[in-house]
């Protein structure tokens, strides 16, 4: 993928101190991903290609986000050239995450699955286990990633 260079005055006009590249919709999340094959960096750093060409041209740090739960895919978006690397999602369940890579501890959090045929419903399931976990987080709790979505989705789920 090669940025169009007509993008180049677009972006450099925005009045932004950082462009960040996630993305999916609730109604279909590109980092809730399910690929198998492997492919971790694809799975975890969707948009590294894409943010690599875009930080080619722009004035502006440039920030991957999206799924990015392990160490060694942190620092492989991070040596690509992109700026900053989102891990917002992992943070949220294990708020220790950078001091942990620090120590050398290779732990990668994440949450039960959630394997429903309906996507949108998947996809909302999975924004409320989140949503848990941070209000966990914002009440002085432990995280839970073993929550059950239905506990996720209660508002007293905490």
């Amino acid at each position: 993928m090669h940025t169009d260079k007509s993008l180049r005055p677009l972006i450099n006009e925005l009045n932004v101190d950082l462009l960040e590249l996630s993305g999916g919709s609730y109604e279909a999340p590109a980092m809730q991903g399910e690929a198998r094959d492997g492919r971790t960096l694809a799975r975890e750093a969707y948009f590294v290609e894409f943010a690599r060409d875009i930080r080619a041209v722009a004035k502006m740090p440039v920030m991957v986000t999206g799924g990015i739960r392990r160490r060694p895919v942190a620092e492989q978006v991070a040596k690509s050239g992109v700026d900053m690397v989102g891990i917002g999602t992992a943070l949220a369940i294990a708020p220790n995450l950078p001091r942990d890579w620090r120590l050398g501890k290779d732990n990668a959090p994440e949450l039960l699955p959630i394997t429903w045929k309906n996507k949108p419903l998947t996809s909302l399931a999975n924004m409320a286990a989140v949503k848990f976990q941070l209000r966990k987080l914002s009440l002085g709790k432990a995280p839970d990633p073993k929550v059950a979505t239905a506990s996720a989705d209660s508002a007293t789920g905490c």
